[in-house]
């Protein structure tokens, strides 16, 4: 059966309208059409999957961060619970990145440093009168990150 040509070129589609260039690259995989594949924005969306995980994982782990620094570091009791909740929170979301992304535990070990930084930067802007070490205080070890309560 001989393949209908698409009536826009998958890379105009690809400029105009995101969804409909997805739906026709869906189906020309689907029927091993790789004459009217727009290899390079197929390539470009792959690529940005894996840059949006990398970043979901640094987002995660600031989130987490600021939160242990708060919990560990500032003497607002009242605030406790709900820091410790969104530890929780944090934690089990990276917990399932890295499930589906075994990978990404190589990438946390080399953005750790900087995220710290981040997140100290974000502590110490919302707690200025909290003193809050500028070495990475915390575990390196990724299972003890996810897991150990650093506030006991």
């Amino acid at each position: 059966m001989p393949k209908t040509p698409l009536p826009t070129s998958l890379r105009q589609l690809y400029n105009e309208d995101f969804v409909c260039w997805v739906e026709a690259t869906v189906a020309c995989l689907r029927e091993k059409d790789t004459e009217q594949l727009d290899w390079e924005g197929l390539i470009e969306e792959i690529e940005d999957l894996g840059k949006s995980a990398k970043r979901e994982l640094e987002s995660r782990l600031s989130v987490l961060l600021v939160h242990l620094l708060k919990r560990c570091y500032v003497n607002l009791p009242d605030n406790y619970r709900g820091w410790q909740l969104t530890v929780v929170e944090q934690r089990n979301a990276l917990k399932r990145l890295l499930k589906q992304s075994p990978s990404l535990k190589t990438y946390f070990q080399e953005v750790l440093g900087e995220v710290y930084q981040d997140a100290l930067t974000e502590a110490i802007a919302a707690y200025p009168a909290s003193e809050f070490p500028a070495a990475y205080p915390f575990s390196n070890e990724l299972p003890a990150l996810l897991t150990e309560e650093f506030w006991h």
